[in-house]
């Protein structure tokens, strides 16, 4: 009876650890899950803040916040903080985890804390929507009025700003023109110019952009309107020739006219970030894509 009464006293400590063993990892276990929840929300609300940037910091912050509320983040604790050339922002956050078994051993919540940074850059390559048009690279200020293309006779012996990308020939360029090129153009690439005025795409390209209801002071950041064009080192040559693309801007198109088969296109400067790879390394040409760091 003695060992019988041994045996149950052993198999009653070893079911009390193996309890404490499942309680333990299965409360770690939902701390870790908490913990990646949050990871991500702040994640989220990071990037999606940061596409405001850098012209509109505190509509950052705001996005920043509403991410975080739908994500189950109380925003109130949540610390967010915008660097000062509106070029990055953080958020640091915790989250009470309620835990199920170590309540037996009095073990209630745990605080689970992260932190992400979206770093805004250089865009390097971009991704779908380059249009084929070249601007010349230059300083630009945010609102100044651009000629992305020449109208016939101001041009250079041939050549308008336009630029053959993907293909050659008016089918090409028309749909790129309308709704951007799918493909992925880098900087350091070359682009042939696309000689002719292409008039004859001028007027279905005034009318789509006009279906929208926009202006420059009053715009969203889908808006049809807005165009990211390559920038080049040059577009003085005749002919068909290669020309080096070093940058990217985008520009929301003010007005495209057509007088007399004679089309040109104005659009004015702004700041951007869409869909790129970055590089530090790279002078900033207003057009940017971010990365996520802890």
């Amino acid at each position: 009876m003695k060992k019988r009464g041994n045996a149950a006293i052993i198999i009653l400590i070893m079911f009390a650890a193996l309890l404490s063993f499942s309680a333990y990892v299965i409360d770690v276990g939902i701390v870790y899950a908490e913990k990646i929840k949050l990871e991500n929300a702040i994640d989220a609300a990071c990037l999606s803040a940061a596409l405001e940037l850098p012209t509109n910091p505190q509509r950052a912050e705001e996005i920043a916040k509403e991410y975080l509320k739908k994500n189950g983040v109380d925003s109130t604790k949540a610390e967010i903080s915008i660097s000062e050339d509106n070029k990055s922002i953080e958020i640091r956050a915790r989250k009470q985890t309620n835990h199920i078994f170590a309540k037996i051993f009095g073990i209630n919540k745990s605080t689970v804390s992260s932190k992400s940074k979206a770093i805004l850059g250089p865009a390097k390559s971009v991704k779908g929507g380059v249009r084929p048009f070249g601007v010349v690279a230059y300083d630009f200020t945010y609102g100044d009025l651009v000629t992305l293309k020449e109208e016939a006779g101001d041009g250079y012996h041939g050549n308008y700003n336009v630029l053959a990308i993907g293909g050659q020939g008016a089918n090409v360029f028309y749909i790129n023109a309308m709704y951007g090129y799918d493909g992925v153009i880098n900087v350091g690439d070359l682009l042939d110019t696309e000689p002719g005025n292409m008039g004859g795409v001028v007027n279905d390209l005034k009318n789509y952009i006009n279906s929208e209801n926009s202006t420059f002071q009053n715009f969203n950041r889908d808006s049809i309107r807005l165009w990211t064009i390559p920038l080049v080192n040059t577009m003085e040559v005749n002919g068909r020739k290669m020309v080096l693309v070093v940058g990217f801007a985008q520009f929301f198109v003010e007005d495209i006219t057509k007088n007399s088969g004679k089309a040109e296109i104005q659009g004015r400067f702004i700041k951007y970030v869409t869909n790129a790879e970055i590089d530090m390394s790279l002078n900033d040409t207003g057009v940017y894509g971010v990365k996520l760091s802890r």
